[in-house]
C-alpha cells in the first residue's frame, strides 16, 4: 500500500485493510508494534479520528491491543490462497510456504470425482490422478489439498505423476491444447475427519472450512481441487463487478 489514499474505501477501512493484510500473511507477527496515531496520521495524512478509527476497527476483529506504548498484534487468522489466486499464481502464497506431496498417483475414480469432471466414473476400469500435498507455514500444516486430473494428460504432462509441487492448471495449459479460462469455487463449514485432523494436526471434529473448485475450458471440466484449513484461517477474494445489462 502506498502511502496515497484511493477511493472509494473509506480512508480509515483503507488502513485497517492494509494492516489486516500484513497481519494476516504473517508479515505482522504477535507482539509486534503498530504505528502510533501521531504516525498514521501523519504517513496516510488523515486526522487523528480517522486513524483512531482504523485502530479501533482491528481492535474489534481481536487483532491488536491497545496499549501504553500503543498498539500491538495479538493475533489473526492467516490468510489462505483462494483456489482461483493458486491457478493463477502458483504453488504457494509467499515465501514461507512449504509444500509436501504425501500421495501422488493413478487411483480408481470416485463417483464424485467423476462427476466433478464430467465423467461417467460408474464405467469399469476409471481412473484417475490424485495429486494430495499438506502445506505449512512456518512448521505449521494449515492446507490439506488434493488435485484430480484426468490421466490421459500424463502423456503431455508426465510431472503429474512426480511427487514434486507444481501448479496442475499451467502445467496442463502448457503442454496440452487446453487451457482452464472459468471456474467454479464450493466453499463448507463443516468437522474435520480422521484422516484431516492428523495431516493438519488438530482433534477430530474440530471446525474446518473445507472447499472445492473445478477449473475448465470450452470443453468441459479439466481438474478437480479439495482443500481444506484449520479455525483461525481464513479465504480472501479479489473480484470485479461488472454492470448489469438488462
Amino acid at each position: 500500500m502506498s502511502d496515497d489514499l484511493q477511493r472509494p474505501a473509506p480512508p480509515y477501512m483503507q488502513i485497517a485493510d492494509h494492516f489486516r493484510t500484513l497481519i494476516s500473511t504473517g508479515t505482522l507477527r504477535q507482539g509486534d508494534r503498530l504505528p502510533t496515531i501521531a504516525q498514521l496520521t501523519e504517513r496516510y495524512k488523515v486526522s487523528p479520528g480517522t486513524a483512531a478509527k482504523a485502530m479501533r476497527q482491528l481492535r474489534g476483529e481481536a487483532l491488536i491491543d491497545t496499549r501504553q506504548q500503543g498498539s500491538v498484534v495479538v493475533g489473526g487468522m492467516r490468510a489462505v490462497p483462494e483456489p482461483a489466486e493458486r491457478a493463477q499464481r502458483g504453488v504457494t502464497f509467499d515465501t514461507g510456504d512449504e509444500t509436501t506431496m504425501t500421495e501422488v498417483g493413478v487411483v480408481p475414480m470416485l463417483p464424485s470425482v467423476g462427476a466433478a469432471l464430467g465423467i461417467d466414473a460408474d464405467g469399469l476400469n476409471r481412473t484417475v490422478v490424485r495429486r494430495e500435498a499438506i502445506t505449512a507455514r512456518d512448521g505449521s500444516p494449515y492446507r490439506l489439498s488434493v488435485t484430480w486430473a484426468h490421466p490421459e494428460f500424463t502423456d503431455a504432462a508426465p510431472e503429474l505423476l512426480e511427487p514434486t509441487p507444481l501448479n496442475v492448471i499451467m502445467l496442463i495449459s502448457e503442454r496440452s491444447d487446453r487451457t482452464a479460462t472459468a471456474g467454479r469455487d464450493y466453499y463448507e463449514a463443516r468437522t474435520a475427519d480422521e484422516r484431516e485432523a492428523a495431516a493438519l494436526h488438530i482433534e477430530v471434529g474440530t471446525p474446518v472450512l473445507a472447499g472445492t473448485a473445478v477449473w475448465r475450458d470450452d470443453v468441459g471440466p479439466i481438474a478437480y481441487y479439495e482443500y481444506v484449513v484449520p479455525p483461525r484461517h481464513a479465504v480472501s477474494s479479489d473480484y470485479s463487478l461488472l454492470p448489469s445489462r438488462i
